[in-house]
């Protein structure tokens, strides 16, 4: 899809042209109409499972677009000047925008804009999507444009950016446990979670009763127990529990004030300080940091710094500190 200057890394482009053809079979012509000389940047990371794609400029533009027919392209605003609108309807920062490949569609800029967008196969998409969750995916690209929730649009808003920032320094640097495709199937995820977020009144009807809300909760945090050691995100959750990430969300909020993801770093975390502490009660002090580096790995940390960093805010000390 990305032309081969684009993967990992940022184009600069003086003509819209040249920017409207970047995207390897889209279908997209732009019409400037503003004053000025264009200047817009265009940069991509391409996996097997998605493709991400961060696109600027600084002109009043009419764009049409046409993703590959096949593709769906869930995107965010992350800047903009005067009131842009896509398909006729404005949108800002706390909207989401879904580009479906089916048929052509229009940007219309006022000035400054910048987009991020994800790009992913339209079977793969409906695939990782439990039934619920394909419900409100299928209301929001029918809509093509849905206003998020301040908070949930926050929250999209900081998981994409995150996506962006562990693809520009290269999809192979990834952490073992943090795969492209986990990283796909979580964006998923969010995706309809920050929208059912935004319209709970129109999904509510779709949760399940009391008695079967505090069995999922249940279920899920046995789960928890049982695989926290292991490789395992809030989608394998799910799975092992039948619902999907709202529903899990929305039955952890309620019963226990937490989210499930939030819940899952709060076992491991006192999963390892229990382990810490029976280490130093055996009197294991030989090469102390290695030790730590070995239990965190072992709780489903991947990353040392992050590990002692989660921990100080848990427990109020570094895992260096723990007494037997």
């Amino acid at each position: 899809m990305l032309h081969e200057k684009l993967y990992v890394s940022t184009v600069h482009l003086n003509d819209v042209d040249e920017q409207a053809g970047m995207l390897l079979d889209w279908e997209q012509e732009y019409q400037q109409l503003g004053h000025g000389k264009f200047s817009g940047t265009l940069s991509g990371a391409e996996v097997a499972e998605f493709t991400l794609i961060r696109e600027t400029s600084n002109k009043a533009l009419h764009e049409s677009v046409m993703p590959p027919e096949d593709q769906i392209v869930v995107g965010m605003c992350f800047g903009s000047e005067n009131s842009p609108t896509f398909n006729g309807k404005l949108f800002d920062q706390n909207s989401l925008l879904i580009i479906d490949g089916r048929r052509s569609h229009d940007i219309r800029t006022e000035g400054y804009l910048e987009l991020l967008g994800i790009a992913v196969n339209r079977d793969y998409f409906f695939s990782k999507l439990q039934e619920q969750d394909a419900c409100i995916a299928s209301d929001a690209i029918n809509a093509t444009v849905t206003q998020l929730a301040p908070r949930a649009a926050d929250m999209l808003r900081q998981y994409f950016i995150m996506m962006s920032d562990m693809l520009q320094n290269r999809a192979e640097h990834l952490p073992s446990a943090l795969t492209p495709r986990m990283l796909a199937n979580s964006a998923l995820s969010n995706i309809a979670l920050a929208v059912s977020l935004s319209k709970p009144d129109q999904y509510r009807d779709s949760l399940p009763k009391q008695q079967r809300r505090d069995r999922i909760v249940q279920n899920a945090i046995n789960y928890m127990r049982k695989n926290a050691c292991e490789e395992i995100g809030i989608l394998d959750v799910c799975a092992a529990t039948h619902v999907s990430r709202r529903t899990l969300q929305y039955c952890f909020e309620e019963r226990l004030n937490i989210s499930p993801l939030q819940y899952l770093k709060a076992l491991r975390l006192n999963q390892a300080r229990r382990q810490l502490k029976q280490l130093m009660e055996l009197q294991i002090t030989h090469a102390h940091q290695n030790t730590i580096a070995n239990v965190a790995a072992l709780c489903g940390f991947n990353h040392a710094s992050r590990f002692a960093s989660d921990y100080k805010r848990m427990f109020g000390e570094l895992p260096s500190q723990i007494k037997g």
